[in-house]
């Protein structure tokens, strides 16, 4: 009987099991500045957008962050030419009050907010729209464009 008993615990227990996997590493985020608001890609976006973005671990104290938008056409397609855009809004010092983030109709205290945007009440309809974020922290540095279009209907409430 200890014999049959001895077997059956041998059986249970594999000499070569592997070792378990190692816990995975806490959410270092993205590997790259990503769009929350409007989505890259996004169609029938409002004429008046917040933009907010997110940004990798590494950038956790930026020195620079930058927001430019540019009117990129008309079409089907936006215009992926830069030096066919017309640059409306450029946004500086973000990384001291909004390094994630940007309303342009009411930008943060200690944002410089230059461009035709500043005269604006919203976006042309039916346009697309490239907006970039550029972050520098250190060495490191990365610029990323993202694209949108915007709706028909008027953000502004006509009196």
């Amino acid at each position: 009987m200890l014999a049959l008993v001895g077997i059956v615990l041998v059986a249970g227990c594999e000499a070569n099991e592997e070792p378990a996997e190692p816990s995975p590493e806490p959410d270092e985020g993205p590997a790259v500045v990503t769009a929350v608001e409007p989505a890259s890609g996004a169609q029938r976006v409002g004429r008046k957008p917040t933009f907010a973005w997110v940004l990798p671990k590494r950038y956790s104290r930026p020195t620079v962050v930058t927001f430019l938008l540019a009117r990129a056409g008309t079409g089907e397609e936006p215009i992926r030419d830069e030096e066919k855009q017309e640059r409306i809004a450029t946004a500086t010092g973000l990384n001291e009050t909004s390094p994630v983030g940007i309303n342009p109709w009411e930008p943060p205290p200690a944002c410089v907010l230059t461009g035709e945007i500043t005269r604006m009440p919203q976006l042309a309809p039916l346009a697309w729209y490239r907006w970039s974020v550029r972050v520098v922290e250190g060495v490191e540095a990365e610029t990323v464009d993202f694209y949108f279009r915007t709706r028909e209907a008027s953000a502004v409430i006509e009196e």
